[in-house]
């Protein structure tokens, strides 16, 4: 399948498809967050990758081979971290498609290879996004309202730790 074909701007993480079907959820919190979905006779496996407290959600989705698809079929973990590495196993290695969503509706995608960890991929993408906004030079104010995004977001964060 077609990795560009598994998302439309302004659908659900977890279908995000018009025609997706059979969503299969391993893991939900008010939302499904790691499971399967079918799109077009292919399975895929999708996961939350993180969240933020503005309602922006990370997610990454990978086309299943007929053999995985199989493997997965009433698969069942003994607790989430076997879960998030089952899942982190199968990304490792592989393209994805990585997509950021904003209140539950996905903004933006891309395409990335996951080489040691979905963070890590997710930060690829981030980084791409970024220097798209850098790299628009007839919009400072745009390049400079991103910044100070940015700079609200890193605060958040040294404000927890």
């Amino acid at each position: 399948m077609n990795l560009d074909s598994l998302i439309t701007q302004g659908q659900r993480p977890w279908s995000p498809k018009p025609d997706s079907q059979i969503l299969d959820v391993w893991h939900e919190y008010e939302i499904p967050l790691t499971g399967t979905f079918q799109l077009r006779g292919c399975s895929v496996l999708f996961t939350q990758v993180m969240e933020t407290p503005k309602s922006t959600s990370a997610w990454a989705y990978l086309c299943l081979s007929a053999e995985d698809a199989a493997e997965m079929e009433d698969i069942q973990f003994v607790s989430l971290d076997e879960m998030h590495d089952f899942v982190e196993s199968r990304f490792t290695g592989k393209e994805a498609v990585m997509a950021l969503a904003r209140d539950d509706k996905i903004t933006h995608w891309s395409r990335v290879t996951v080489h040691n960890s979905l963070n890590g991929a997710f930060e690829e993408f981030l980084d791409t996004i970024i220097q798209s906004v850098d790299d628009d030079e007839s919009n400072r104010e745009r390049r400079v309202r991103a910044k100070l995004v940015g700079l609200e977001a890193a605060e958040d964060e040294l404000a927890r730790v």
